[in-house]
């Protein structure tokens, strides 16, 4: 065999990553140095920006719809709560000015009522009408006021119109009132010019009526009745109501009167009751 031969190379042809390194470096210093000065990355950022907007506008656009959409959803529930909160505020003083209205109604009923007790120099007691009702087919007023306030049967009850009814049936704290329009209910009457003393009755159904008036005696529609005070009971000068329609009864000797009342059972919630008569 012969033996191998091994050469020693003391010097590389190929070139040296050293030296690459180096110029690469040199390189990296200068353009850092260049653009230093020159600003150049400035000019290549804002040349290439177009092309990275679109870029970033797609990369945040779920984000943006997911933040939009919450958004949306959000100012839209508030708004809804806050709509929700004003019509009740809306609701609230609707129902306060509505009772502002009645308690000021009420007020001027009772001044005018409370005049009417003063022109005829009696005295009364207000009371509040807490509910009508019907009982074996007639309708019955019931009242807030009773024999702790000294009601007592057979008391008369008016309103600022006029007659309402006469009272029944007291409990400790509370009254029955049958209504002028009760078939059971009978009263004294004149006609507002101060002629022919009749008996004025209920008919059940409404209204008032005088069964036999002389045919003979002229009456007017819309000819108004008050009670005549005869009986001492009702004080002469209360409104009872306005006749409405006369029909001829028993070859024309007798006129049947329908009257209707000045006030009803719901007319007005505010009612006075004749407690005395004062001496004048």
């Amino acid at each position: 065999m012969k033996p191998s031969k091994k050469e020693l190379k003391l010097f590389n042809d190929g070139q040296s990553p050293i030296f690459s390194f180096i110029i690469l470096l040199l390189i990296s210093f200068s353009l850092m140095g260049l653009d230093y000065r020159k600003k150049i990355h400035h000019h290549i950022k804002n040349e290439s920006s177009f092309l990275i907007k679109p870029i970033v506008y797609v990369i945040n656009l779920p984000k943006n719809i997911n933040e939009s959409l919450t958004n949306l959803f959000k100012t839209k529930s508030q708004l809804f709560e806050k709509n929700l909160k004003l019509e009740n505020k809306i609701i609230d003083l609707s129902i306060e000015n509505q009772r502002l209205i009645l308690i000021e109604a009420e007020n001027r009923q009772l001044r005018k009522t409370i005049k009417i007790s003063n022109n005829i120099k009696i005295t009364t007691i207000g009371a509040e009408i807490i509910l009508p009702k019907i009982r074996n087919g007639t309708e019955i007023i019931t009242i807030n006021k009773g024999f702790n306030d000294s009601i007592k049967i057979g008391q008369p009850v008016i309103n600022n119109l006029g007659l309402v009814g006469q009272i029944i049936f007291t409990g400790n704290s509370f009254s029955e009132v049958n209504p002028i329009t009760s078939k059971k209910y009978i009263v004294p009457a004149i006609f507002e010019k101060g002629t022919d003393n009749i008996i004025v009755r209920g008919n059940g159904n409404k209204y008032l009526e005088v069964l036999m008036f002389p045919a003979h005696r002229e009456v007017k529609i819309g000819a108004i009745l008050m009670t005549s005070g005869i009986d001492s009971l009702y004080p002469k000068g209360i409104k009872i109501g306005r006749v409405i329609k006369v029909t001829p009864q028993i070859n024309n000797q007798f006129n049947h009167l329908l009257i209707s009342p000045f006030s009803q059972p719901t007319t007005h919630t505010q009612v006075r009751v004749f407690m005395k008569k004062e001496n004048d």
